[in-house]
């Protein structure tokens, strides 16, 4: 598996840094902390992912109209890390709170976040 890459990204003026992990073959986790209070209240947001070297065989015969209907293919962006972190914070994320992590998985539709227990 391949080295984890830490990235910075700036939300609303705000530092963070965010990582992204394979968790099995249909998802991947994405890791978020506030870059001046370090790990203490990490985000965790378990996102669909279908990726498409391991699945590529049913992903390829799948038809063209219906990929997208079937498999989440669509990978995680900078864009799509800032729309957690803001949803994280519409739910009460607690950025500056010592604690451990805030864990939510995304929908397969990727609208919404669902708290995980």
């Amino acid at each position: 598996m391949a080295k984890t890459r830490i990235r910075t990204i700036r939300v609303d003026d705000v530092d963070y840094r965010w990582n992204v992990r394979a968790v099995d073959p249909h998802h991947v986790v994405v890791r978020v902390w506030h870059l001046a209070t370090s790990r203490n209240t990490r985000l965790e947001v378990r996102v669909p992912f279908d990726d498409p070297w391991l699945n590529f065989g049913p992903i390829i015969t799948t038809p063209a109209t219906r990929v997208s209907e079937v498999f989440a293919v669509a990978p995680v962006t900078p864009q799509t890390v800032a729309e957690l972190i803001r949803a994280a914070l519409a739910t009460g994320w607690p950025v500056h709170d010592a604690g451990g992590p805030l864990r939510f998985a995304l929908t397969r539709d990727r609208a919404r976040l669902e708290p995980v227990t």
